[in-house]
């Protein structure tokens, strides 16, 4: 007895000590969806199995929670509403699976219909929810074109039931999905298929009933919006109150990682060294923290996660928790960053143990008290006067590379800089100039604007 109660206090010590470090890890195969505010990871661990919680702060257990994760033909993600009692999903229908919302106060998963094809035993999947919990997006099949089969987007919420979102190209039997929604559901967002990149997809709510057609989000808004290279990627998330948007990039901007607002139009967060294209694979209900990852140039690998912020710009993320978090890592690598909670405070994805070689998932707090910390770190480039139209100063403190763009993604300047450059802007034509400073480990992006 003597013995089990000294292991069982050393065990608690260390499960401690994880949880102040802030950084905490279970060496498992577990990919993770979703983060609540309450610190509560929602995800998988294997391809159509059940969905689980990680729980960090309980022990560090799993809960399997039912329901269909992703795999075998099956489509959705187990995501959380902001109070964290409420996620969507896919589970088993009268049918097949279908999208699904789950109550964690009930541990029951409620089906929610399908456009009524049944493609492969599967209906369709929930890949979003809105803050409020109200309404759940996703896919469903909705038919056949040619011998091909195609979805379209769906919502759903109690008083509307089902709806589709339909397809610019529905005649034609192009596919859409819905990937997020605003906290009220009056925006959607996710992809449209044309002829093989999924692009960019915004529903907005028709007061009438509905929604009204996908429109696409455009890298030059006074541009042709049929032409691919002006439209931006797949939409992957939006903001709180709908005014921001988030995707991936594409060979449209450069394979760099974005978002959007009506009135900036598309911002390109920028790329660290040696990735290939980024993604955004979340967003802070504010907007104020993005996050997301770059494949590697090599086939996809290796996988590098980063963190935006608008006081820091682009970081790469095991330095920002190392550097700016001040959280040792160890052996543990953090390859990507799947998720953020909405009030911004914690970000969960997977990583590689470099001694073991085996996967492991984590979830870290992001110190809010850090800003001051965290705008020391960052080596931000000045420029002034800003606007000007003539000599301008870009000053830094640190070595990196600055980048000037047009903006429609023509490379107008490039230069290696430490220390302070005049430069002339009396050849530049009058407009918005998107400036991108690289360090080591960071990208701080800003606008110029010559008269």
């Amino acid at each position: 007895m003597h013995r089990k109660i000294k292991l069982s206090t050393l065990i608690s010590l260390f499960s401690l000590q994880i949880i102040a470090a802030q950084f905490i890890v279970k060496d498992e195969i577990f990919s993770p969806n979703s983060v609540s505010n309450q610190g509560k990871v929602a995800g998988y661990q294997m391809q159509a199995g059940p969905y689980i919680l990680w729980l960090p702060d309980s022990a560090n257990v799993m809960t399997n929670i039912g329901g269909i994760a992703p795999g075998n033909g099956v489509g959705g993600q187990a995501r959380f509403a902001t109070d964290g009692n409420i996620l969507c999903g896919t589970s088993v229908g009268n049918n097949g699976p279908e999208m699904s919302r789950y109550n964690r106060n009930t541990n029951q998963w409620t089906p929610l219909g399908s456009l009524g094809f049944i493609v492969d035993n599967t209906l369709s999947g929930g890949f979003g929810i809105s803050g409020d919990g109200n309404t759940v997006v996703g896919n469903a099949w909705a038919g056949n074109s040619a011998g091909f089969t195609y979805t379209h987007a769906v919502a759903y919420n109690s008083t509307e039931g089902i709806m589709d979102l339909g397809s610019i190209f529905a005649t034609s039997g192009r596919s859409t999905r819905a990937n997020a929604a605003s906290n009220d559901a009056s925006v959607v967002v996710g992809w449209q298929d044309f002829n093989g990149p999924w692009k960019s997809a915004v529903w907005r709510k028709n007061p009438a009933g509905g929604y009204f057609p996908n429109q696409y989000i455009l890298i030059n808004p006074a541009g042709d919006p049929n032409d691919e290279f002006n439209q931006a990627g797949e939409c992957s998330t939006v903001s709180a109150d709908g005014k921001w948007i988030g995707g991936y990039g594409d060979f449209a901007n450069n394979n760099q990682p974005w978002i959007w607002s009506q009135d900036s139009g598309v911002i390109n967060l920028g790329a660290l060294p040696n990735v290939g294209t980024g993604f955004v694979s979340g967003m802070s209900a504010d907007a104020s923290v993005v996050v997301g990852w770059f494949n590697g140039q090599l086939f996809g690998d290796p996988i590098t996660p980063f963190i935006w912020t608008r006081t820091g710009g682009l970081q790469e993320l095991n330095a920002y928790i190392s550097n700016v978090l001040g959280y040792p890592t160890g052996d543990y690598q953090v390859y990507t960053a799947e998720c953020i909670s909405p009030d911004g405070h914690y970000i969960a994805g997977y990583g590689v143990n470099n001694t073991t070689f085996s996967l492991f998932v984590y979830r870290v707090s992001l110190d809010q008290s850090s800003n001051a910390q965290e705008i020391t770190a960052i080596n931000k480039l000045n420029i002034y006067p800003n606007p000007s139209d003539g000599l301008v100063t870009l000053e830094n403190t640190h070595k990196g590379r600055v980048t000037i763009r047009s903006m429609d993604g023509k490379m107008v300047f490039q230069q290696e800089l430490n220390g302070t450059k005049v430069l002339d802007l009396s050849g530049f034509t009058p407009g918005i100039y998107a400036v991108s400073f690289q360090t080591e480990h960071a990208v701080h992006n800003q606008k110029m604007i010559v008269k």
